[in-house]
């Protein structure tokens, strides 16, 4: 079973996290639309996280889970904010961050 939840979340985060991340970096330009799009995609990767890591056993993914939702909850205040250094450090927290979720979902389809 744990491996089918994780494989679920890794599924079901895979797009929205590729498109958060792609607008992070956007955001850093200062544009009010990637702002706009950081906390939309940030809301909808804090849902999935915030569903938690029950029936999950990779470390990594249960690590993520705790502490994600609220660093994405940081992030959208920032976006809120356009508050490119806000939405950068949320983005690259070293615990909570999404490169936590890329090496949880490793070796998932689409990852």
């Amino acid at each position: 079973m744990s491996d089918d939840v994780h494989a679920l979340r890794c599924a079901e985060l895979a797009t929205p996290v590729t498109e958060l991340m792609a607008a992070v970096l956007t955001a850093q330009g200062g544009a009010k639309a990637a702002f706009e799009e950081v906390e939309r995609l940030a809301a909808q990767v804090r849902d999935i996280a915030a569903k938690g890591a029950l029936g999950i056993d990779q470390a990594d993914y249960v690590s993520w889970a705790e502490g994600a939702p609220a660093v994405l909850g940081r992030m959208i205040e920032a976006a809120e904010q356009s508050d490119k250094r806000g939405v950068w450090e949320a983005f690259a927290d070293p615990q909570f961050g999404l490169h936590r979720i890329g090496a949880a979902c490793a070796g998932q389809p689409r990852w």
